[in-house]
């Protein structure tokens, strides 16, 4: 799911898309030349201008695009306070600013606050509505999650000359609570239609809505193929939710760039329908390339980074179950994924959860064969463990325990072994 503007962003009048063609290539040469122009005008007419601002919001398009969050955050913290001071379509545009990056860094409780505050200035409208949708579905409150999408559609019965892909995008929301509450046939019905009204939309171009709601076809059909006792069913399902993956990851690609959290997790989602179909080898690369962009995005989130390591690890033990040997040259290629994560958990609260992360990562360590970071690594985790009181980690600290012996005895081993 993804989220509508409720007033342009810009002057060019672009209410979903932005304002040219879904190509990462040429959304990036815009966001040089609008960066170099937003600061000459920072510097010259400061943020309280007419022509900074609205330069600064064809500016987010694209970083929102892109997913540059931070630097929306950074320029947000200014830019807010003075469009809530000047009022008007400044004052939606500033919020709602806030509340989209806010939305996708997770922080659905404080981005719903916000587009109620727009809610009180404009009042309900199809977009709004639909985002509001949205953020409660995110939130697990379903009951007002389809409250604001069949709103939403009342809205759009009332608006003149909206387009297909409003539908679409309110459909694909309500496909989601379906999914959310475990009526798959229904979800799947309702996502299918949305993406056959995107694709109507983009009129043979990419298009990141088209991949985004194929994201959530795949899904179902995973879950759907769980239940289904027709093997050749089954296949077809996998197989299909198989096919949808490879062009999601193709269109993120193309529309939001190589290195985006989206093509990220269609990645993974690509990863876990090939290993369904037992095509493992596959599935590894793609969850490995998955990780390695987790790792890296703005919004880092460590439960996504523990999830996508774990499908990698789990994939890695299928291949040892079914006979081949440990494949060490793969983990000692992880290791700099793994490093670049562990920066970003160091600058968390370390806790039992960052504990946790350096128990695995310990773990690969060892497995590549880097025994004194493994050592180090799982000595990190035991002392974040040990000022936990509860039971659950009693079984962590004991496997720490152990796996840390066996890499503080291959040290010693190596360092009496005489030099070759």
């Amino acid at each position: 799911n993804d989220l509508i503007f409720c007033v342009s962003m810009s002057h060019d009048g672009y209410p979903q898309d932005g304002p040219m063609e879904e190509l990462a290539e040429l959304q990036i040469k815009e966001e040089a030349r609008l960066e170099k122009l937003f600061q000459e005008q920072r510097q010259q007419q400061g943020l309280d201008d007419d022509g900074t601002l609205n330069t600064f919001f064809q500016l987010f398009d694209m970083w929102i695009q892109l997913y540059r969050l931070n630097k929306c955050m950074e320029v947000l913290e200014e830019v807010v306070p003075i469009c809530r001071r000047r009022g008007g379509d400044f004052h939606v545009k500033g919020v709602q600013a806030l509340a989209f990056t806010l939305w996708k860094k997770s922080q659905f409780k404080e981005s719903i606050k916000l587009f109620h505050e727009i809610e009180d200035l404009i009042g309900s409208s199809a977009a709004l509505c639909e985002n509001m949708g949205h953020t409660y579905s995110s939130m697990g409150n379903y009951d007002e999650a389809a409250k604001y999408f069949q709103r939403a559609l009342k809205c759009l019965d009332q608006e003149v000359g909206k387009k297909t892909g409003d539908r679409a995008g309110i459909l694909l929301g309500l496909g989601l609570i379906e999914d959310r509450l475990g009526h798959f046939e229904e979800a799947l019905a309702a996502v299918r239609e949305s993406q056959d009204l995107f694709r109507q939309r983009a009129n043979g171009k990419p298009s990141s809505l088209v991949a985004k709601a194929g994201m959530s076809i795949a899904k179902i059909l995973l879950k759907l193929a769980l239940q289904e006792t027709d093997e050749l069913k089954k296949q077809k399902m996998e197989d299909e939710a198989i096919e949808r993956e490879q062009e999601n990851v193709a269109l993120f690609e193309v529309t939001c760039g190589e290195d985006s959290p989206l093509t990220a997790s269609a990645l993974r989602g690509l990863g876990e329908a090939l290993k369904r179909r037992g095509k493992t080898e596959e599935a590894i690369e793609s969850f490995a390339r998955s990780y390695n962009l987790e790792a890296q995005k703005d919004a880092f989130d460590l439960l996504s980074i523990m999830e996508v390591h774990n499908l990698l690890f789990g994939a890695q033990m299928e291949m040892v179950k079914h006979g081949r040997p440990l494949d060490r040259a793969s983990f000692r290629s992880y290791l700099p994924t793994v490093g670049i994560a562990l920066r970003r958990v160091r600058n968390m609260q370390q806790d039992a959860n960052a504990g946790a992360y350096y128990k695995v990562a310990g773990e690969f360590a060892a497995f590549a064969e880097d025994y004194a970071q493994a050592s180090g690594l799982l000595n990190e985790a035991l002392d974040l463990f040990n000022t936990e009181k509860d039971e659950k980690v009693d079984g962590l600290i004991k496997h720490c325990k152990e796996l840390k012996e066996f890499c503080d005895a291959s040290i010693a081993q190596s360092a009496a072994s005489p030099k070759k």
